[in-house]
């Protein structure tokens, strides 16, 4: 017997190509898949988010993986923002559930883009995005760590105000392009003359 296993030792040692090992059918299939549908990019006419990356996120995942795991993490949130609607007619009651399925989701929604983006989506967050983070963190800690009802509603009220900032951070022209498009509104709504 131990000389069987030296056998298949000797054998592997002889045989293993000294570069890099060989693609296994499935990869190999992906391969042929990639290049039938227009090369890294993905479909044609249309690149993939992370095809450009150097570094891309969880590198030994291939793109129908990341597509499995964002659909799945995109579920996930869907079911934590039914479940906490369901809870909001009871929210001064059970704010503390809210808060926490709303972050939860919230939580499982930015997994869903953070694995179809990659980490271009970590590379330089706004001062909206930041502040959203935090407050998402602190609801998540007061709810599970701390336990504490008034402490988590006033993570998910921070986490509200942080949500309005991460928008307006994420409108081309931020907070002026905001007053601009009011301005206009106002103005047209003052001029509209009114049919009789």
């Amino acid at each position: 017997m131990a000389d069987l296993g030296q056998q298949l030792r000797d054998y592997l040692a002889r045989h293993q190509a000294p570069g890099p090992p060989a693609a296994g059918p499935q990869q190999q299939e992906e391969k042929e898949e990639e290049a039938a549908a227009g090369g890294a990019g993905g479909w044609p006419g249309w690149g993939w988010p992370w095809a450009a990356e150097t570094e891309p996120c969880l590198p030994g995942l291939s793109r129908w993986q990341r597509l499995a795991a964002a659909g799945l993490c995109a579920l996930l949130a869907a079911l934590c923002f039914g479940l906490a609607a369901l809870y909001a007619p009871l929210l001064l009651l059970r704010a503390r559930k809210f808060a926490l399925l709303w972050s939860l989701g919230s939580l499982c929604a930015l997994a869903a883009a953070a694995l179809l983006r990659g980490p271009a989506l970590l590379r330089r967050p706004g001062r909206g995005s930041a502040l959203y983070a935090a407050a998402l963190c602190w609801t998540l800690y007061a709810a599970l760590g701390l336990r504490s009802a008034p402490l988590t509603a006033l993570g998910a009220a921070a986490q509200l105000g942080a949500a309005a900032a991460a928008l307006l951070d994420a409108l081309p022209g931020g907070a002026a392009g905001l007053r601009r498009l009011a301005g206009l509104g106002g103005a047209a709504l003052r001029r509209r003359v009114l049919p009789l």
